[in-house]
């Protein structure tokens, strides 16, 4: 599960890597936008790299408007998520966004060294697209989908798929094990120890 995450986490940042020349889509547009917005921050700033407090200061400020993390957080949890109540739900995308934030900040000085290609998108429906990517900059090239969805009007990363990995169905098996040990508080518990490590 290590190696899995450390993937998700490249993946996830190689979103913000150097960015080729594809079909125009609002979806694609949304990476091309993070892409220029966040290499050049890091650029700019190498401290950003290993600073925390810069790191996370720039995710929140570019990445989490562009994420859908009530949705990642809810379809991660599947049909656990009606377990929950509306509080405990609040609770749980709140310490699954930090939780992602905080691993996401560790790993930002890949940034300069990696290059996102955008190949395509496919529609999955009206308001639903996958946009494929691919990362070089290593020894062996890496596919990337990012699925989006249209809400209130922009297109908002609601999952990203590593060579046919997803980030929520990884985390679905994990949650589903808690929540089936130990209850909804087991899981927000759960996720409260993690981040304060």
């Amino acid at each position: 599960m290590t190696s899995l995450r450390l993937a998700l986490v490249a993946a996830f940042f190689g979103l913000f890597g150097g960015v080729a020349v594809a079909q125009s889509t609002g979806a694609e547009d949304l990476v091309r936008k993070m892409a220029v917005e966040v290499t050049a921050a890091v650029r700019k700033d190498p401290d950003i790299a290993t600073s925390p407090a810069k790191a996370s200061a720039l995710i929140e400020q570019r990445l989490l408007p562009r994420f859908d993390f009530q949705r990642i957080t809810q379809v991660a949890m599947g049909r656990n998520w009606a377990k929950a109540t509306p509080a405990e739900q609040h609770q749980i995308v709140s310490e699954f966004t930090h939780l992602l934030v905080r691993t996401y900040s560790n790993a930002i000085g890949t940034l300069k060294e990696l290059e996102v290609q955008v190949k395509d998108s496919r529609s999955n429906g009206p308001s639903d697209v996958t946009v494929r990517t691919l990362m070089v900059g290593r020894a062996k090239p890496v596919s990337i989908d990012y699925t989006l969805t249209s809400a209130g009007g922009g297109w908002k990363v609601y999952d990203v798929t590593v060579e046919n990995i997803s980030l929520v169905s990884a985390y679905r098996d994990e949650f589903t094990g808690l929540v089936s040990s130990s209850g909804v508080s087991g899981l927000i518990a759960a996720l409260q120890k993690k981040n304060t490590k």
